[in-house]
């Protein structure tokens, strides 16, 4: 006999995120905003001992975000506690960052770089990354850790970096064009470049390899 199968909300495997920001107004439109999507819980702590205490009295955090100035930090060694607490999946997240910052926190064992400008779709893909032990950096500091000789096989020229990026964003053709001052016929010339240095065959498929390969 068939039966019905009945789906509780319980059923539905939640992502946990911790977010460490000293900003009230970023930590309360994050929990906002993945409030109303389906499989998210956003906790948000102030400092590096306020996140310490979370992940004593709840557990393993999925992904935990972090800014890499709140108090607590002590020159990346809050980030080190926080890695060693949570077992790893601790990105920095701030909305300004250099090259030499990123670094630091990738030797103290950052999972990655997330900029507060990032639009949800990319924070959400991203912090599902993070989640399944993979590093997430935007393309200007993923390009960084990738030596001469990577560039070469990979084939990708100047511009077409540029376009990779905006695709990452999620960009259509047209807003890439005015992005970059191309015309639109530029944009998709370089668009099919990808695909075939990527070896897919559109736009999407670009974007999830270069994610998988840590370029986006």
């Amino acid at each position: 006999m068939k039966q019905d199968i009945l789906i509780t909300e319980d059923a539905v495997e939640t992502m946990t995120v911790l977010v460490v920001d000293d900003h009230l107004m970023v930590c309360e439109m994050l929990r906002t905003t993945f409030a109303q999507k389906t499989g998210f819980r956003v906790e948000c702590v102030g400092d590096v001992d306020s996140a310490l205490a979370a992940i004593t009295a709840h557990g393993r955090f999925d992904v935990v975000l972090l800014d890499y100035d709140v108090p607590g930090m002590k020159a990346m060694l809050g980030l080190r506690q926080l890695v060693d607490a949570n077992n790893g999946h601790v990105a920095l997240f701030s909305g300004v960052a250099d090259w030499e910052t990123v670094e630091r926190g990738l030797e103290k064992g950052s999972s990655g770089f997330f900029s507060k400008a990032l639009s949800l779709k990319v924070l959400e893909y991203g912090i599902r990354l993070v989640a399944n032990d993979q590093i997430f950096l935007p393309a200007r500091f993923a390009r960084k850790i990738y030596s001469d000789k990577d560039d070469v096989e990979l084939g990708l020229k100047p511009s077409e970096w540029r376009v990779l990026e905006l695709l990452g964003d999620g960009l259509q053709n047209k807003a890439i064009g005015a992005k970059l001052a191309m015309d639109e016929v530029t944009v998709k010339t370089h668009v099919r470049a990808l695909c075939h240095k990527f070896r897919v065959r559109n736009r999407t498929q670009i974007v999830i390899a270069a994610q998988k390969q840590g370029l986006l």
